[in-house]
């Protein structure tokens, strides 16, 4: 008789766990957008850093993303070998940096 209850629970669960997912409207990791933005339209503390990495290189794309109420900005600096990506909190806190390569590109 154990086994009998085992399996009601299991599916009891998943049929909970089916309804839950099908009734949100909302995203489970929380809401997400991303905005193309010019480096006059950042706060001062992103524009400082972002200066600061750029070293006379070019600025290129600056994304503003909010998940979960939280802004970030990812900042693409320079071209051809010596592009970098630049992750940086709305405080003006580096949060990470990548080097890209332009041969993931041609993949």
């Amino acid at each position: 008789m154990a086994i009998h209850t085992r399996q009601f629970a299991a599916a009891v669960l998943a049929v909970s766990l089916g309804l839950t997912l099908a009734g949100c409207g909302k995203n489970p990791f929380g809401e997400r957008s991303h905005q193309a933005m010019d480096i006059a339209q950042v706060p001062a503390p992103v524009k400082a850093v972002i200066e600061k990495h750029a070293q006379g290189r070019t600025v290129g794309e600056i994304e503003k993303q909010t998940a979960n109420g939280k802004i970030r900005y990812e900042v693409t600096l320079g071209t051809g070998s010596e592009k970098q990506t630049v992750l940086i909190g709305e405080d003006g806190t580096q949060l990470a940096t990548r080097a890209d390569d332009d041969d993931d590109e041609d993949d």
